[in-house]
């Protein structure tokens, strides 16, 4: 069974889906969002080879009777279901279930968790961090680059989009001798928040804009919050960032397909 702490981080990135997905769904047909127990399940057709859009999150051992609803909420649209198992709820009986359904882990993802504090570190030499309101045309700018979303579909670019326009959601840029150099955001909601994204463009990388946005994320966070959430890929560089900024593992994420 997942921990308490494990249940709580994995709650945010459910509300904040939730709200995406109400505004996904009025602009692409056939988006939705859909609760299945404790699982929460996100659908995107138009996107339909990006897994974090179209995936059931947190299923376990409780809610294997509901597989079969899951999976015809995926078929509805063409779609295989994806199906996310946290580490605490991970076990040899619902392995053999998903194996038994055609299914086979596919990725590992780590959400990770840090107490926020008001208190941050200097700035690097040069390095300045501003909030930003969501019409602020760099920001959605740097991220993209940052990103290399050059050449992404509209379609992609619109969901990303409306990730970054989320009510509760507060837009940071760093800036390098005045340069536009970074961008990142912070969602809150009751006594939890959430890291959304963070994209540096290659020009100004290793000069200490994500440590940057990093700790002022963390600070104001600590206005309303006691616990911030955020995921990464397994070994990634920005998995080690944020655990070298005061960020723990709170578990690991299988994916099947």
């Amino acid at each position: 069974m997942s921990s308490p702490l494990a249940t709580a981080a994995e709650s945010i990135l459910s509300i904040k889906a939730e709200l995406d997905f109400r505004t996904a769904a009025r602009e692409f047909p056939d988006a939705a969002f859909r609760r299945f127990g404790q699982v929460s399940a996100t659908r995107l057709p138009v996107l339909p080879d990006a897994a974090p859009y179209n995936k059931a999150r947190g299923l376990s051992l409780d809610d294997r009777c509901r597989l079969d609803d899951i999976t015809a909420f995926y078929a509805e649209t063409g779609q295989r279901p994806r199906l996310e198992v946290w580490a605490g709820d991970d076990c040899a009986e619902l392995q053999a279930c998903l194996s038994g359904n055609g299914l086979a882990p596919a990725a590992v993802a780590v959400t990770l968790h840090a107490r926020p504090c008001r208190t941050a570190p200097g700035l690097p030499p040069g390095v300045r961090v501003a909030e930003v309101d969501r019409d602020d045309q760099n920001y959605l700018d740097v991220l993209s680059r940052g990103y290399s979303m050059e050449s992404a579909s509209a379609e992609a670019r619109r969901v990303f989009g409306i990730e970054h326009s989320t009510p509760g959601l507060r837009r940071y840029l760093a800036t390098v001798d005045g340069e536009p150099a970074a961008a990142a955001a912070l969602f809150s909601h009751g006594n939890l928040s959430l890291f959304v994204g963070a994209a540096t463009l290659p020009a100004f990388r290793r000069r200490g804009c994500q440590s940057a946005l990093i700790h002022r994320r963390l600070a104001d966070a600590s206005e309303t919050s006691d616990l911030t959430v955020a995921t990464a890929t397994v070994g990634s560089a920005s998995s080690g960032n944020l655990e070298r900024h005061g960020f723990a593992v709170t578990h690991l994420r299988t994916l099947w397909f």
